[in-house]
């Protein structure tokens, strides 16, 4: 009886892990590749040709920057794990 439960809880384990996987990379790469071509064509239809070829820079620099805001943000909800959305 044990043993089933403990295979139980093994298969819930894994299915939570797998569902925090996807979320996260979901909101990396679908949500980060649009956000990308949307702040590019931005980028492209409103700006000089200098600005258009400081874009992609612009765009990394400031990927760069959420990423490590979102990695503090989800430091400091594992500390109120009511507030904890991963």
């Amino acid at each position: 009886m044990k043993l089933i439960e403990i295979i139980r809880m093994m298969i819930y384990k894994l299915v939570f892990y797998y569902q925090k996987f996807q979320v996260m990379i979901l909101s990396i790469f679908v949500v980060g590749i649009a956000d990308y071509f949307i702040l590019y064509e931005i980028f492209v239809a409103a700006s000089s040709l200098l600005l258009v070829e400081l874009g992609p820079v612009i765009i990394i620099v400031l990927s760069v920057i959420i990423i490590r805001g979102s990695i503090r943000f989800y430091k400091k909800t594992k500390e109120n794990k009511h507030l904890l959305i991963f």
